[in-house]
């Protein structure tokens, strides 16, 4: 079901995509933007004992950037997965804000892009939880 021979995040080898691919599932470390941008991730537990891996990549404020790590964690997503994404609802806030999740049999994985004004921040976030 994971494709080995995606655009991988970190680099355009094989064995890079398959660590990227199983990072999806196996919830490993640091992944990389095409760039060699690493994310800054964190594990979490909630109440319900699902476990999450969070990574977080942080860009200017609605850089141009943001929106191409966006959619090329997306896509390479999509393509280790082999499935669409269920989009969001739209939200009524002053800040956009753009989530995608994947449902699979072992894991709920997010990918979204988010602006924070507040801050003059724009992230991409990818999220992995698993029960």
């Amino acid at each position: 079901m994971i494709r080995a021979t995606l655009f991988c995040l970190a680099c355009a080898t094989t064995a890079h995509a398959d660590t990227f691919c199983a990072s999806l599932t196996d919830q490993h470390a640091t992944l990389a933007l095409p760039n060699g941008t690493k994310g800054t991730c964190s594990t979490s537990l909630d109440l319900s004992g699902t476990r999450a891996q969070n990574c977080r990549w942080p860009f200017a404020y609605r850089a141009p950037e943001a929106t191409e790590a966006f959619n090329a964690v997306l896509q390479a997503t999509t393509a280790c997965l082999d499935m669409k994404p269920v989009s969001d609802q739209d939200v009524n806030h002053p800040d956009s804000y753009d989530l995608r999740t994947f449902h699979t049999d072992t894991a709920q994985i997010a990918v979204s892009i988010k602006d924070k004004g507040a801050l003059q921040q724009t992230y991409v976030f990818l999220r992995i939880a698993t029960p």
